[in-house]
């Protein structure tokens, strides 16, 4: 099971933020796809929290919730939707830098403006007719800026996976490394691992297979080199590449640019 921490008092600030700003329900779902409720955020709307004191309409919500979280972990992108009672959500998965996914911020309970409502219990439809109104493309600004808070939350490490030590002696020895020929077999030994070990494990622990996240390195590396007014030929040789042309063809695999475009 991956493990990982949570700056409660830094995450608190900004979901109290959010609820200031916003004035809309925002919500943090954790890997086994739980609420935290130990955030100070907007209370659940009325028509939700009566409607779910009934077991079979919770366990609609449940499952419901369950459904689109794995959507959008599995798409990785900013998921809005209709609930199954109709009402507009959204989901925005969150990653570390090893694209591992740590959780997701959820958002909505509102109603659509475009959708009428209609419920035969008169409580229910005066506590619906009371909900905030929005849109699926307000839904879906409200996505992408939170999608910007995500990239702060994991670039900050606000919400951190932890890596077991080996992993971590790996991600060290491959940053320190990255000119040098890096085999499975050597960082097996290194870390007293078996081979198999480390090709099963690996991925889990890093979110890909080592080949992609050795050159992925290497790729946010040279980005860094061009950055900083190095050669194409000059970053070529900086991380190992045994000439410019291959450098430039994994380069322009990667971003779709060359390295020489992407320095003008």
């Amino acid at each position: 099971m991956l493990n990982y921490a949570i700056q409660t008092g830094k995450m608190n600030e900004m979901m109290e933020l959010l609820f200031r700003v916003l004035d809309v329900r925002i919500t943090f779902f954790d890997l086994q796809q739980c609420e935290i409720n130990e955030f100070n955020i907007k209370e659940m709307s009325p028509y939700c929290r009566r409607c779910r004191k009934d077991n079979d309409f919770n366990t609609r919500c449940v499952n419901c919730d369950r459904e689109h979280l794995s959507t959008a972990k599995r798409t990785g992108n900013v998921h809005i939707y209709h609930c199954h009672a109709g009402l507009l959500e959204g989901i925005v998965p969150l990653y570390d830098h090893n694209h591992i996914y740590l959780g997701a911020i959820v958002f909505g309970q509102l109603r659509d403006r475009e959708r009428e409502y209609f419920r035969t219990n008169k409580t229910e439809e005066r506590l619906l007719s009371k909900s905030r109104k929005s849109s699926l493309q307000e839904m879906h600004d409200m996505g992408v800026l939170l999608k910007c808070l995500s990239e702060y939350i994991s670039e900050n490490e606000i919400i951190r996976y932890c890596s077991k030590p080996w992993a971590e002696r790996l991600e060290d020895y491959i940053h320190m490394h990255m000119n040098e020929r890096i085999t499975l077999a050597g960082l097996a030994s290194m870390v007293g691992r078996s081979t198999s070990f480390l090709s099963h494990n690996f991925p889990q622990e890093f979110g890909m297979p080592l080949k992609e996240y050795i050159r992925k390195q290497r790729m946010t590396k040279a980005k860094e080199l061009l950055n900083q007014g190095s050669s194409v030929k000059e970053t070529a040789t900086e991380l190992g590449y045994y000439d410019e042309f291959h450098f430039s063809k994994e380069f322009k695999r990667h971003f779709g640019k060359s390295p020489s475009t992407y320095k003008t």
